[in-house]
C-alpha cells in the first residue's frame, strides 16, 4: 500500500511533481505553536507510516505534520489474519492489525540524519507478544524504544 509513496518520496524530481500536483500552500493556515511551524492544520497520524518510510512524500502531498509508527521496542509481525473485518449489523469495522513494524532499532536507522520538511511526532508502544503482557515487561519494553527515537526538528 505504501510502495507508491515510497517510490514517489526516493527522488528529488518525483517529490518535485508530486508537490506541484497535490500540494496547497495559503499563509492564513499557517500556525507557530509552542515554538513548532505548521504550515497547514492537516496532519497525518499514527497507524499509516507505521515503519517511518514516507517522510519524503508526506509533505509534498500536503500533510502539515505527521505522527510515525506506532514503534514498538522490538520488530513486530502484527496480528494474525485477517486483521479488519466488518460488523454488518451495527456498521462497524474490526481493526486488528497488532502494530505490525520494524522495531525501534532499525526504524531510527532510517531516521537517522533526516531533515524533515514538517513537523514529526513518534508514537511509541509496547511490542505485540506474550513477553510483554505483564505490567512490568511492558514498561521496560516501552523505554527500550524510547531512547532510540529523538530527532530534533
Amino acid at each position: 500500500m505504501t510502495s507508491v509513496g515510497i517510490f514517489l518520496g526516493k527522488y528529488v524530481i518525483t517529490r518535485k511533481l508530486t508537490g506541484f500536483l497535490f500540494r496547497y500552500s495559503n499563509p492564513i493556515l499557517e500556525q507557530k505553536i509552542l515554538g513548532i511551524n505548521f504550515k497547514n492544520p492537516i496532519g497525518l497520524s499514527a497507524g499509516f507510516d507505521k515503519n517511518a518510510n514516507l517522510t519524503n512524500i508526506l509533505p509534498e502531498v500536503g500533510f502539515g505534520f505527521a505522527e510515525l509508527g506506532s514503534i514498538t521496542g522490538e520488530y513486530c509481525d502484527g496480528n494474525p489474519k485477517p486483521r479488519l473485518w466488518r460488523l454488518k449489523k451495527s456498521k462497524s469495522l474490526v481493526v486488528y492489525y497488532g502494530l505490525k513494524n520494524d522495531g525501534c532499532k532499525i526504524i531510527s536507522k532510517r531516521l537517522q540524519n533526516k531533515k524533515f520538511k514538517i513537523p514529526i511526532g513518534i508514537s511509541v508502544a509496547k511490542t505485540n507478544c506474550k513477553e510483554t503482557v505483564e505490567t512490568e515487561k511492558a514498561i521496560v519494553d516501552y523505554f527500550k524504544a524510547y531512547p532510540f527515537l529523538f530527532y530534533g526538528y
